[in-house]
């Protein structure tokens, strides 16, 4: 079983996307930020990881990056529920249900708004060093599904104490630090984040 590429048409626009697919009902959509793409994810071995847990892991260039036609409908940057609204059409496109959505960054708000939005389709999210989130504050306490704060004990870019608001505001959430990581924990900590995220899964 190997990654692969795929295109898929979503509202008369060319998605890319990657993909690890076990065939089974269990589903990963890992998103990237506004700096990166899905080869973010390529680069740590990402969907070949989660997919031998038994998950088919899927992995979309946001329209507007990497291979992904632009699409004002969608502009995930300024509006989470653009980027929500995406991930629903994106999994509807798939057939995709029982899905757990890995937010890094600036997209952490569209994983946490999906979450609060569609809640039949998304299982968990899973955000890490969050921007975008402040967005939604006033909607982060409607969140009763499990979700997972991986912070970097050096982010300088958002500070910890945001993620421990965040932790505050969701009842159902688990904050993990992670020392000597930056903003970008998956890529500076790969093993001690999929630990955490294998560990969270198990334990849902």
């Amino acid at each position: 079983m190997e990654v692969k590429e795929n295109k898929v048409d979503i509202g008369g626009k060319s998605v890319y996307y990657i993909s690890y697919e076990r065939g089974n009902m269990r589903n990963f959509i890992l998103l990237h930020d506004s700096t990166t793409t899905s080869n973010s994810w390529a680069g740590i071995d990402a969907l070949r990881k989660i997919g031998q847990w038994g998950f088919n892991v899927y992995a979309p260039d946001f329209p507007g990056f990497g291979n992904s036609e632009a699409n004002d409908s969608y502009n995930f940057g300024s509006s989470p529920s653009k980027g929500a609204l995406f991930i629903k059409d994106f999994a509807e496109s798939l057939f995709l249900s029982s899905i757990n959505v890995v937010g890094p960054s600036v997209s952490a708000g569209v994983a946490l708004k999906s979450l609060i939005d569609y809640p039949e389709l998304i299982n968990s999210s899973i955000i890490i060093g969050g921007l975008g989130v402040d967005h939604i504050l006033n909607e982060l306490n409607r969140i009763d599904k499990p979700v997972l704060i991986l912070w970097g004990s050096l982010d300088n870019v958002v500070p910890v104490s945001h993620g421990l608001r965040y932790h505050d505001l969701i009842p159902s959430s688990t904050f993990v630090k992670i020392n000597g990581a930056g903003h970008c924990v998956q890529i500076e900590k790969p093993d001690i984040f999929f630990n955490n995220i294998k560990k969270f899964i198990t334990n849902l």
